[in-house]
């Protein structure tokens, strides 16, 4: 990408990726943009993903992993979006901006890392350096058409990991989550105490308590995928495994980088724009890891 997009000349560079299909009217779309924001320097247009097909897309709608393909309906001005359908100003406007070789070829973190720099290059304009065109429409398939692909899921997070030490000033605390409690305090706890099998039970337990939650979390958008109870049930607990594995894997992308920076450390993907979802994550942190403490202290106390 870095290729093309340095030796263009254009004014605009138009990234799209080579699965989706855009509307006949996406250039147009995009051209009334740059007349509505004649000052942005990122435009995101509308990635629309297809209605569910089965169990695993259903899973894949129910914990909303793709919230950020269809962001220009929701946000005029989105803190990022998927290079998928992204019109940017050419490379000659600002040269030191480039796709970097830290992020995974597959995907990953490359396109929020290459936003940010856009928004860093022209920082006096704040948020309004980027603006939503959701009539700049393309489709875009299931991955892997629809079967399970937890692989995708987990790059992805193996890539956006390296946010947190690219962009440290976009990041912030919480307290440990599951796994970084199961794979860094825990332990030594259950060794310290010496009751190696009792702390097997309490991760057990933390684990069990952890996915009980995020089911109840996506009930209700699973319910909307599925009539059958049962089925809501497994969709609800499979959207939360789908989390639970970006999680597991930012974690051994912190031990495998030696980046102990980013533990209990956050990327803000709204970029400072809502508050209110950083102040949430980070009570619900607080919240979780007390409950996990009462765990352990049961159990090893």
């Amino acid at each position: 990408r870095n290729t093309g997009y340095n030796y263009s000349v254009a004014d605009w560079i138009l990234f799209l990726d080579d699965d989706v299909i855009p509307n006949d009217n996406i250039i147009d779309a995009y051209a009334g943009a740059l007349q509505r924001y004649p000052d942005a320097k990122v435009l995101a247009g509308m990635t629309k993903l297809p209605e569910a097909q089965n169990i695993w897309t259903k899973m894949l709608k129910a914990c909303n992993v793709g919230y950020f393909y269809g962001v220009s309906q929701r946000m005029r001005h989105p803190p990022w979006a998927v290079t998928a359908n992204l019109l940017v100003r050419g490379s000659r406007f600002n040269p030191t901006i480039q796709f970097k070789d830290c992020y995974p070829k597959t995907g990953g973190g490359e396109d929020i890392d290459f936003v940010y720099q856009y928004k860093k290059f022209y920082l006096s304009m704040g948020m309004f350096a980027t603006a939503a065109v959701p009539e700049a429409i393309v489709e875009h398939p299931w991955w892997r058409k629809g079967k399970t692909c937890y692989s995708q899921i987990m790059g992805w997070a193996w890539g956006d990991s390296m946010c947190t030490l690219q962009w440290p000033e976009k990041t912030f605390l919480t307290c440990p989550n599951w796994i970084e409690y199961t794979t860094f305090i825990l332990p030594p706890l259950a060794v310290w105490t010496r009751k190696p099998l009792a702390g097997l039970i309490v991760g057990g337990s933390v684990v069990v308590l952890e996915h009980m939650i995020k089911t109840a979390r996506y009930f209700p958008e699973a319910l909307k995928q599925s009539t059958n109870i049962l089925e809501t049930l497994f969709v609800a607990f499979g959207a939360g495994t789908i989390l639970s594995s970006q999680e597991i894997t930012r974690v051994q992308a912190t031990v495998y980088r030696w980046s102990f920076f980013s533990f209990c450390r956050r990327v803000d993907w709204f970029d400072g724009q809502e508050p209110r979802i950083k102040l949430d994550i980070q009570f619900g942190s607080v919240l979780r890891f007390a409950i996990n403490l009462g765990i352990t202290w049961v159990g090893l106390g």
